[in-house]
């Protein structure tokens, strides 16, 4: 990754934090959750993240399968900064990494449908950046 880059890397649900992909997220043990966990992954060059650069977030969810649902997209503002926004300083140069868990209700993906989440992230250098989730279905 170049200094001055930052891109999405990874965007998947799950059903608790630190835990793998789970196409049925709000299901655990064959109990029904009320949230789960949208988890987002990023890296940025060394460069911005010792100048704490800013960027946008975006997260929107559409249904996948025809169907519909009351997520209400968020708009973001953070800054890649060790510490906050779920970014951690690698060291050495090395650049800057990002896992943040975002809970989602359950109740905004009626079951019966497919849904997918895509984030796309807007740095104020202009680099733009933007991946999907998995596919998953609410019980």
């Amino acid at each position: 990754m170049q200094t001055n880059d930052v891109q999405v890397t990874r965007v998947y649900t799950t059903n608790k934090p630190g835990a793998a992909q789970d196409n049925t997220p709000n299901e655990l043990g064959g109990t029904r959750l009320n949230e789960f966990q949208l988890v987002v992954n990023a890296e940025s060059g060394d460069n911005l993240g010792d100048l704490q650069a800013a960027y946008t977030l975006i997260i929107s969810a559409t249904s996948t399968s025809g169907g519909t649902t009351t997520f209400a997209r968020r708009k973001l503002a953070e800054t890649i900064t060790a510490g906050k926004f779920g970014w951690t300083d690698l060291g050495n140069n090395a650049g800057y990494a990002k896992q943040e868990n975002i809970m989602v209700r359950a109740a905004d993906f009626p079951a019966g449908d497919a849904y997918r989440f895509t984030v796309t992230l807007l740095a104020n250098n202009g680099v733009v950046s933007t991946e999907s989730s998995n596919e998953f279905v609410t019980i």
